[in-house]
């Protein structure tokens, strides 16, 4: 899903005279723009971090494909109770939905797996320090990040009537915020689900 752009220095000796001016330019834009170092502070003083995410620094998406989204949702309350065993934190994982009846189907697999989670449907009711797995609309969750998350039915993305472009905005939104694993459930026919199948 992710694209890695390598460092100049790796592929240097396959570029052509102009390809390596062009790859140099841009290599000192991005490090004068873009890129933190390791001085690099907010306004108080805190040190800041280059963000990654899953697919550059992490494993490759796992696509979940089943008959329904109800046994999508059984088979990620699987899939996080082996992360969990793996050594991730019930609070290092999110269940990311496009919208609350998925939020539900999630909320009931997740309580009868009996694992700990938090629904977030009210603003206040997100509590970052709650170790348990956090259940949020795809919408809510930019700016956060977690190691591991799960993403039930994007194979039902864009719903009816739903504009294309702002579904796929949406859904990369919500890929985005995972560092470590991703999990997708491609379960349905819609025309984002048909282009993330295998």
């Amino acid at each position: 899903m992710a694209t890695l752009i390598r460092a100049i220095s790796t592929c240097v000796a396959r570029m052509t005279s102009g390809e390596r001016r062009v790859a140099q330019r841009l290599g000192h834009k991005l490090d004068d723009d873009y890129l933190l170092t390791a001085d690099d502070r907010d306004d108080d003083g805190i040190p800041l971090i280059k963000p990654i995410s899953c697919g550059r620094e992490g494993q490759a998406p796992t696509i979940i494909k089943l008959p329904s989204l109800r046994e999508e949702a059984y088979a990620i309350a699987d899939h996080l109770s082996h992360a969990h065993k793996e050594g991730h934190a019930w609070g290092d994982m999110a269940v990311l939905c496009a919208d609350w009846k998925t939020m539900d189907l999630c909320a009931d697999a997740l309580h009868e797996r009996m694992l700990p989670f938090n629904v977030r449907k009210r603003t206040g009711e997100y509590n970052p320090a709650a170790n348990a797995i956090q259940i949020m609309t795809m919408k809510v969750s930019k700016g956060l990040e977690f190691p591991v998350v799960a993403l039930p039915g994007v194979g039902h993305m864009p719903a009816p009537g739903e504009d294309e472009k702002k579904a796929a905005r949406v859904f990369y939104v919500a890929a985005t915020r995972a560092t470590q694993r991703l999990l997708l459930g491609i379960s349905g026919s819609s025309l984002l689900g048909n282009q993330l199948a295998p």
